[in-house]
């Protein structure tokens, strides 16, 4: 898993709030739109998100899965 690719997107998610908006409601689309490619490994670790919580609790789950 490129550790790089997943930082970047993670950084974009935490830090813009339209980018969030997206990847709730499609995050292939939004990834795509920055441009990046995942791996099929990578996006299983996306996957195993719940992407419903609060942006903190999510926040929070991000960085213990990527930080």
């Amino acid at each position: 898993m490129s550790y790089q690719t997943v930082g970047q997107l993670v950084d974009t998610w935490m830090t813009d709030g339209e980018f969030r908006k997206k990847f709730r409601n499609d995050a292939e689309q939004a990834v795509r739109e920055t441009g990046v490619s995942l791996t099929a490994e990578e996006w299983a670790a996306f996957k195993q998100i719940d992407w419903s919580q609060s942006d903190e609790k999510l926040k929070s789950r991000i960085n213990k899965l990527f930080g």
